[in-house]
């Protein structure tokens, strides 16, 4: 699927005018939280040159997102996700910088986790809960956790390595909004007519942001 230019989000890394292609690749789906398999292996990566070559290497294996082999070249790569091209012992990371997606290169050993949002809880049993994450994903488990904390996952067995809290004093990154790809910590709480705005730290002042906008990092 490709849309124009003019439409994209703001997050994207290319320009918006200007010369070159008027129509950009987008995600199969979430196209408004990261971008294309295609996208990551041509415009930023420049592994590829069309399509047909970023959909050969997906169709042939040689592409994983989270350590999971990925043969649709429109998949989505979404923030904190990883690219991981075995075959080229490379692996990138899927970060906000100065507002804009931008991959960053890691080691073997950084791409095995992934820091990811709790979207929800579903009670399973006793002592069974289905944690839902931000990614799709559900994992069963008997952890302690509120919806809005973040784990730890290990993308390469599956499981969850650590719970981080959404408190006071968490380290958090800006995820959307002007303050995008920012990192800061959490001081407190303000409550509103409806729901609440989380006080965060930035550069030694202070801003009010909406829950959707905020990640818990280590």
């Amino acid at each position: 699927m490709h849309i124009k230019k003019s439409k994209m989000s703001k997050t994207w890394p290319v320009p918006r005018k200007g010369k070159g292609k008027r129509f950009i690749a987008v995600p199969s789906h979430s196209a408004n939280k990261g971008i294309s398999v295609l996208f990551v292996l041509r415009d930023l990566l420049g592994i590829v040159r069309t399509r047909k070559e970023a959909r050969h290497m997906a169709l042939e294996g040689l592409v994983k997102v989270n350590n999971q082999i990925r043969k649709d070249e429109n998949f989505p790569v979404q923030v904190f996700d990883t690219i991981n091209l075995d075959k080229a012992k490379l692996n990138y990371r899927l970060e906000i910088v100065n507002k804009k997606f931008s991959l960053k290169k890691i080691s073997a050993k950084e791409a095995e986790t992934k820091v990811v949002k709790i979207s929800g809880k579903t009670i399973m049993g006793k002592n069974l809960v289905q944690m839902n994450l931000e990614d799709g994903r559900n994992i069963l488990t008997k952890d302690k956790f509120s919806v809005g904390d973040s784990i730890v996952l290990d993308t390469v067995k599956g499981g969850i390595k650590k719970v981080l809290p959404l408190k006071e004093g968490a380290n958090i990154e800006i995820i959307s909004g002007k303050h995008a790809g920012e990192k800061g910590k959490l001081k407190g709480f303000e409550g509103l007519s409806r729901g609440k705005n989380y006080v965060i730290e930035l550069n030694g002042s202070e801003v009010r942001l909406p829950y959707k906008t905020i990640l818990v990092i280590e």
